[in-house]
């Protein structure tokens, strides 16, 4: 994907996910950013948990460039840290978060944890595609409040040596009927 090369040097991550068969409740994020009703075409991209999202054939470089040029502009709305540890099958990720979004985290404005596990494609560029994933609530945290978080993810037996990971917080900012957002996104391996 020539988009990869062109932001390798930046906080950036391009990951696919099957939306037949997705990992994580991601794809709920990006109708909830494009609203119904309307007709929905494949591809469908989408940034910062469907803040924002784009449907059919586009002009894919230039749009999505855009979306993630926008997304870089954007200050994050929490602090996070995040470890991980594998053990056999099972990746243990803790999170520790401080909210800096002037909002209350809480199951009223859908705040979550989501970790998504996929694997470094052999061809360097290509991307590489979720295959496993878990998804937490984030508990009552106030603006400015700090909170410990654990997920767990059974990974199967990939190779461990490519096998990354992105944990994503994000909410609700606004109401029910308004697009996620991302707060913070921490990747590792």
């Amino acid at each position: 994907m020539e988009l990869k090369a062109d932001y390798e040097d930046q906080n950036v991550l391009f990951i696919n996910q099957n939306v037949d068969a997705p990992h994580g409740g991601r794809v709920d994020r990006w109708f909830q950013g494009y609203g119904l009703p309307g007709d929905v075409y494949l591809p469908i991209t989408m940034v910062d948990s469907g803040n924002d999202v784009s449907s059919g054939e586009i002009d894919f470089i230039d749009v999505y460039s855009e979306m993630v040029d926008t997304s870089l502009e954007r200050e994050p709305n929490a602090l996070m840290t995040v470890t991980s540890v594998r053990q056999d099958n099972l990746l243990r990720f803790d999170a520790r978060i401080t909210n800096t979004s002037g909002a209350t985290l809480s199951a009223a404005n859908d705040a979550t944890l989501t970790a998504l596990v996929y694997q470094e494609p052999s061809n360097p560029s290509s991307v590489p595609v979720i295959y496993a994933a878990a998804t937490a609530p984030i508990t009552t945290l106030a603006d400015g409040a700090t909170g410990n978080y654990t997920l767990e993810v059974l990974v199967g037996n990939p190779d461990p040596e490519r096998t990354r990971w992105v944990v994503i917080a994000d909410y609700r900012p606004e109401t029910s009927d308004s697009a996620y957002d991302t707060l913070q996104a921490v990747m590792g391996q």
